[in-house]
């Protein structure tokens, strides 16, 4: 059986829409990645977006089969859809609304979580520097007073040596 332009034209609208959708949920994923995550972590998230985004799994994904439609009329396939299908529909929307949105949230905790963790870590180096500085100090403190003993110790001895000296002239 072979297409007709206008069916193919539709296959290749239905093809470039699930491409440029599923380079935004990797573009999102990229944007997403931590350190020690590589390509394969990336792709795996970029499918993780992308189903719970649009409902529909993409066929390369591991585990996914690409669903076949059996042949028939239009008729056929719409005979089928009625209020059921509506609802359906809905609750289906529904749920995906409510995977993305605690998706969203899942982004949004651990995004906080290392918030916190990098400013803990501030913290604490602000801390380490506080100390360290304070120690300095200390140290030049103590330091200047070590001199000041030495030199109160050098004027002591040179003291005693000119009242030796004295002695010796007035014996």
């Amino acid at each position: 059986m072979t297409r007709g332009v206008v069916a193919c034209k539709k296959q290749w609208y239905k093809i470039n829409m699930a491409v440029a959708q599923f380079a935004g949920c990797y573009d999102q994923a990229s944007r997403n990645i931590r350190s020690g995550s590589n390509a394969d972590d990336i792709k795996e998230l970029a499918y993780k977006l992308y189903s719970t985004n649009y409902e529909t799994p993409l066929a390369d994904e591991p585990g996914v089969d690409s669903p076949v439609r059996p042949q028939g009329s239009k008729k056929s396939k719409r005979r089928g859809k009625g209020k059921a299908q509506m609802s359906e529909d809905f609750s289906e929307k529904k749920s995906s609304v409510v995977k993305k949105l605690s998706l969203m949230e899942d982004i949004k905790n651990v995004r906080e979580k290392e918030l916190m963790e990098r400013e803990k870590e501030r913290e604490e180096e602000k801390e380490h520097r506080a100390k360290m500085m304070a120690i300095k100090e200390k140290e030049i403190q103590i330091q200047a007073a070590m001199k000041e003993q030495e030199l109160q110790t050098q004027r002591y001895i040179k003291e005693m040596e000119i009242k030796a000296k004295e002695r010796e002239m007035d014996m």
